[in-house]
């Protein structure tokens, strides 16, 4: 059996979190840097993407809440970590270890989805994520439905725990996916109705 070398995300939980007020300093403007931009560019205040470190790089990592280390040399990107990390910020690095990870993730009408496999093996992520888009194309037209059956079964089912058993029936009938795929949501709510 393959062993980990590190185990550092063992400590690391997922969230979802509101960074609309957050600033991002992405240090490298390469490809990896750029990628990284890109994935905080429309949920932060400002996302600044520079190629290398000042002379004085205490001064530019203050002003920012999350920075990434994103250049190809190993031990700038532990500079850079290591200024963070004095600083109480959240930052990551291309290269190393930071206090946080960047799943591979993708946003579609209703939801999110972010897979990470704790930096251990980021093609498999990579993977999962494509997998789950290619896989469940009407994943937003199911997200729509249940969401229109949660607020009709807290009229009718008072036990939450049948009506979280009907929700699962739904979504392991085949039927229902069938019509949200051929774009019947009438068919599928009516299919739907039948586990109630």
């Amino acid at each position: 059996m393959f062993k980990s070398n590190s185990d550092q995300s063992h400590y690391m939980i997922p969230l979802m979190l509101d960074l609309s007020a957050s600033s991002v300093l992405v240090v490298g403007s390469g490809a990896v840097g750029q990628r990284k931009a890109g994935y905080f560019a429309d949920s932060c205040r400002e996302v600044r993407l520079i190629d290398e470190l000042p002379k004085n790089p205490e001064e530019l990592i203050s002003c920012y809440d999350i920075i990434v280390a994103a250049t190809a040399s190993e031990s700038v990107n532990e500079t850079i970590c290591s200024i963070a990390r004095s600083q109480n910020k959240w930052y990551n690095s291309a290269t190393g270890i930071g206090n946080f990870l960047i799943p591979a993730a993708f946003s579609e009408e209703n939801f999110t989805l972010a897979v990470s496999t704790g930096g251990k093996a980021p093609a498999v992520s990579a993977y999962l994520r494509d997998y789950i888009g290619e896989n469940l194309p009407a994943l937003p037209q199911m997200i729509s439905l249940q969401e229109t059956l949660r607020t009709e079964l807290k009229t009718v089912v008072p036990e939450q725990k049948r009506r979280a058993e009907i929700l699962r029936a739904v979504l392991d009938d085949s039927a229902v996916w069938q019509a949200l795929e051929a774009g019947d949501d009438e068919t599928a709510l009516a299919l739907s109705r039948r586990h109630i």
